[in-house]
């Protein structure tokens, strides 16, 4: 599907209605490069208060794993550029659902590093999942119950389907036998949200623990909840990383005008356009930032969401 496709229709559908700011506490700048630290050393724990141009890097490679499936990337293409990890990660997992649109994810494990990753995928351009995404972005109860909490309809209902394949028997086994590994959930675009959820649901259904210290890594991420949700989230997981590049539309959708219900989580983490300076916004609500610090803005050029930290190849289509 054409780039001025995808636009038009996210602009129609996702109600991307008039130009917004969003500026950010905190000027620290971090200089970032633009392949992954071979030798970056992923046995440090994976947290807001420990961040470096490293680990977001290294980390982005992952949810640009998180796209490889049979169908559309050839997976022994992906698996050939992501040696420089293979060695250190085990494969625990990697599944896919046909409920949605082929959808996949992969779960790592790495008895070096004592870590678990769950990598999710975003939306890979099929017309008919873009559709499906934009006629079900109303709020709906989280887990059926009526306490003002609510998600995004579409990315809840991915994670739903995918829950019991993440959380299966066998992994179950595989996470009680390596008690205490920290748990990082990564995904970008669609794949964030996804991922945002099921950590949630893992936290809130004892899945997880705060021994195993969860994190969330983001990239290029919608709104995905209303204000409670996101309140209820922040409350429950402290360590929140969400990257967004200046520019990416993506991330300011879903959006209602006058009134606009959804909400972001917080931990931005904001990119500049050349990716070669970001800023930290420790706020627990990643809204209406009360300073003017530095402005967020919107481009309707797709590069801003396709592209993080690698200026020549689109995240999740490093293989094609």
């Amino acid at each position: 599907m054409s780039k001025t496709f995808f636009i038009l229709l996210s602009l129609l559908l996702l109600q991307f209605v008039f130009s917004e700011y969003t500026t950010i506490d905190g000027s620290e700048l971090i200089s970032l490069s633009y392949s992954p630290n071979t030798n970056y050393d992923a046995s440090e724990t994976v947290s807001s208060e420990n961040l470096s141009q490293e680990m977001l890097s290294y980390y982005s490679w992952f949810a640009s794993y998180g796209y490889c499936q049979e169908v559309d990337i050839p997976l022994f293409c992906c698996k050939n550029y992501m040696e420089f990890f293979t060695g250190r990660w085990t494969m625990v997992c990697e599944t896919s659902t046909t409920e949605y649109y082929t959808y996949n994810f992969v779960l790592w494990r790495s008895d070096e590093y004592k870590k678990y990753i769950l990598a999710f995928p975003g939306t890979r351009n099929n017309i008919m999942e873009l559709l499906n995404e934009a006629a079900n972005i109303k709020l709906v109860n989280y887990d059926g119950v009526d306490n003002g909490i609510k998600v995004v309809n579409y990315f809840n209902k991915v994670a739903l389907e995918i829950k019991d394949l993440i959380f299966s028997e066998e992994n179950l086994k595989d996470i009680a036998a390596h008690p205490g590994y920290q748990f990082i959930f990564i995904g970008h675009s669609l794949g964030g949200s996804v991922a945002a959820i099921e950590l949630y649901e893992a936290i809130n259904k004892n899945l997880i623990t705060q021994e195993n210290n969860p994190a969330l890594i983001t990239f290029g991420m919608p709104r995905s909840g209303n204000e409670k949700w996101v309140i209820d989230f922040n409350s429950k997981i402290k360590n929140v990383i969400r990257v967004v590049r200046d520019g990416d539309m993506v991330t300011t959708v879903p959006y209602v005008p006058l009134t606009n219900p959804y909400r972001h989580l917080g931990g931005l983490i904001l990119l500049n356009k050349e990716m070669n300076s970001l800023n930290y916004c420790p706020k627990d609500i990643g809204e209406d930032y009360p300073d003017k610090e530095c402005e967020r803005t919107k481009s309707l050029d797709l590069k801003y969401h396709l592209h993080y930290f690698n200026p020549d190849t689109e995240l999740g289509l490093r293989c094609s």
